[in-house]
This record gives C-alpha cells, structure tokens and sequence, in this order.
C-alpha cells in the first residue's frame, strides 16, 4: 500500500505545481489597464488604396516571375486595429522601421466575471523569407525566442500540411519592411486556376450550409416567378426580405437568431448583385442557379443594392468599415461616375442599420425577425429621399458641399441620420 500511496501524493503534488504554475502565468499575463487605446477609423481613402491593391493583385497573372504588394505603414496600421476589434473587441498598433514591425495589442478578456486585459507586444523581423517573430511579451510575461520561434515554425508546417492553407502560404517569397511601406513579393504558380487549393475558406462548413438554405429559397423563389402567367421578372427588396426572415426565425432556436439572418442577408446580397456564390465558398459552383430578376427598393435597384451591401458588410463586419464603403463609392461616383447622391447615402445608413439590428445579439435578432415577417414595404426600409440631392458633379459637390467639412455636408447629413433613426425596424 506505502508504494500506492506515495504514487498518489507524488501524482498530486504534481497537479497542484501546475495548478499554481498555470496560476502564475495567467496573473502575470494579466493587466487592470490597457497598453494600447486608440480609437478604430476606417476612412474612404483607406478604402480606396486597399481597392487598389485588390486590383493589382488581381489583374496579376500567374508565372515564375514574383509580384510585389507595397502597402503604406499607415494602412497597415489601421488595418491591424480594425481586425483586432472586430474579432476580439481589442485594440491593436503596429510601427514599421527599417527591417522589423513593432507589434502592440491589449485584449479584454472574454471572461465577462473577470476584468482585465491581455497586453500583447512582439517585434517581427526581416528574414529572406517570411518574418520571424521575437521579443514577445504577454503582460509581464517574457517569452524565451527560443520558444516562441519553436512554436511558430511548428504552427507553419501544420499549415503547410492543411489543403487549404498549404499553397497560399507558399505563394509569399519574402516580406521587407521599411519606415516607407510594407513590401510583399508573391507568385502565382502556372496551374493556379486548376487548383481548388488555392483559397483560404472564409466561411465554415456551419456557414455554408446555413446559407445553402437561403440560397436555394431564392433559387426557386426565381424560378416560380418566371414560370407564372405574368413572367415576374423583378421584386421589392420587401418582398425578398420578408420569407428569408420568416425562414430565418423557424430555425433560430438556441440563440441563432444572429447566425441565421447573417447568412439570410449574404445569401440575399450575392443573388440581387448577380454574382456567384462561389467567390465565396467554392462548392457553390455545384449549387442551383437562380434566375436573374431586378431587385429594387422603392423603385430603385440601385438603393436596393446600396441597401443589402452596406447591411452584409455591417453583419460580417461593422459600421465602420460599411459606412467608409458608402462613403467611398459616392466620392468615386462623383470623381468620374455617376455623381455623389446623398439618397444612396440614405440607402447605406439605412442597410447599415438593418444588418447591425439583425445580427446585434439574439433578443435585437428575433425582434427584427418577427417585425418583417408580419408584413413589410419598401417604405419601411428606405427612408424618404426624393429630396435628397444625387448626380451631383465633383465640381457642384465641392462648391455646394466643400469637402465633407463644411456646415451644409454636415447638416444633410443629420438630414439623413434623423430619417433613417425614424424607420420602423429601429423603434
């Protein structure tokens, strides 16, 4: 028995050394206040740089010469905070210099119970191929490189390992970082477009199927409507909106109200939009098509597109990121498109709005749920805009508007909040 029963005190003193090393670090990770406090701003002209990049990289075609991304530390930057805030509700800074990245975040817990927050530093450094990550400190807590960069290295080669992670880590050469940019060398292999693997799967395999439910209620929501007498070829965004929200609620027991309209109102942006499921999720391709028809709201489809883009972006995102969009396609409409329209603002705000309510927590959710399937009209949605000045020239805005700061741009704007806070959904 003395042999068991030394096993058993050996055995627990062991647990209880973890116990309090476990203890120890966590009270050395956490701090009462934040290192990092800043306020999270994504602007039009953020946008219209990260537009750029986006069409560089794509109008990139594959072969064995590498491409090169520069992007400005300012951009990574905003960046970097805006991601931090919107996965984990933290703030975040990063400060480029001559071959190295200073990295600095504070992240509240997730324990409601306990206050405090996870400050997290780290420097990346230059290599010949990806950056390697030292100096990391979590709270009062110094991490030996030698583990960190141990870790790391273990972290990339399972990912190398996963089919859908493998290729698009091998597609970067080398990062450099300078006071002036952040540089990033990639190339794309010949085969590319032959291969599914060459994605990284933005929405999971819960989220796919959820939205499958939507998209095939417009599927064949489309197909009866050119099958009857009439040949329906075009709806109101009311008349979509209410039977997705009604199918929504049927399946939002267990606190999936949220979850539920988020996929409703991505499948409804990517069938009035006309584009194919598949940017996103790439099994889609296999999926049933719709027929095309015209969506409009309030006689528009251009607000009814306003509306569900700014209501998507909000419901994966947030308004920060919806409103700067909105913002940025009026300022590029009257640079040399259509002109700025401060009614399509209106469609923005009020899209902005649906889809923070409709993905806000459960109880805001259902709410939202149960307002439209009792019965909804384009009125309801869109606030009244016949007044609202739009086609308006970058030379009328400027001498009408100035530059977004003047006392006119600022008080349409309260013109249009003051209408949009007044629609039903939001009383």
């Amino acid at each position: 028995m003395k042999p068991i029963r030394t096993l058993l005190l050996s055995i627990t003193a062991f647990a209880f050394l973890i116990f309090v090393a476990l203890g120890f670090l966590f009270f050395m990770s956490i701090e009462n206040r934040p290192s990092v406090e800043r306020l999270t701003t994504v602007a039009p002209e953020h946008i219209e740089r990260a537009r750029y990049l986006f069409d560089q990289h794509r109008q990139h075609r594959p072969g064995n010469v590498p491409a090169t991304i520069s992007i400005l530390p300012e951009d990574i930057d905003i960046a970097a905070n805006y991601l931090t805030k919107l996965f984990t509700n933290g703030k975040a800074r990063i400060k480029l210099s001559h071959q190295r990245a200073e990295i600095h975040a504070s992240l509240p817990l997730p324990v409601q119970s306990i206050k405090g927050y996870i400050n997290f530093q780290a420097t990346l450094t230059e290599t010949t191929t990806l950056p390697q990550l030292q100096s990391i400190r979590i709270g009062r807590l110094a991490i030996p490189d030698a583990i960190s960069q141990f870790l790391i290295t273990r972290l990339i080669q399972e990912l190398k390992q996963h089919p859908h992670y493998d290729n698009g880590i091998n597609v970067i050469q080398n990062v450099h970082f300078s006071a002036e940019s952040l540089k990033i060398a990639y190339y794309l292999p010949d085969r590319l477009n032959e291969s599914k693997n060459y994605y990284l799967p933005v929405l999971s395999k819960f989220e796919q199927d959820k939205i499958y439910r939507y998209h095939l209620f417009l599927v064949q929501n489309s197909h009866q409507a050119f099958s009857e007498k009439s040949v329906q070829t075009s709806q109101t965004l009311a008349q979509i909106l209410q039977p997705l929200m009604q199918i929504a609620a049927n399946y939002s027991g267990k606190n999936q109200a949220p979850i539920e309209n988020r996929a409703a109102i991505l499948a409804a942006t990517f069938h009035i939009l006309k584009l194919p499921l598949e940017y996103l999720i790439p099994e889609a391709i296999d999926w049933p098509r719709a027929k095309q028809q015209v969506i409009t709201l309030d006689g528009r489809q251009d607000f009814a597109q306003h509306f569900i883009v700014s209501a998507a972006i909000t419901a994966y995102a947030d308004t920060f990121l919806s409103d700067a969009i909105g913002l940025y396609k009026e300022i590029e409409d009257a640079r040399s498109g259509s002109g700025f329209s401060f009614n399509d603002i209106a469609a923005d705000r009020a899209g902005t709005l649906f889809g923070e309510h409709a993905t806000a927590d459960h109880a805001t959710a259902l709410k939202l749920q149960q307002w439209v399937s009792r019965g909804i009209t384009d009125k309801d949605l869109m606030p009244t805009w016949t007044d609202l000045p739009e086609h308006l020239p970058k030379s009328i805005f400027r001498q009408q508007f100035g530059n977004m700061d003047t006392p006119a741009y600022e008080q349409m704007m309260k013109k249009i909040e003051q209408r949009v806070t007044e629609l039903p959904f939001l009383q």
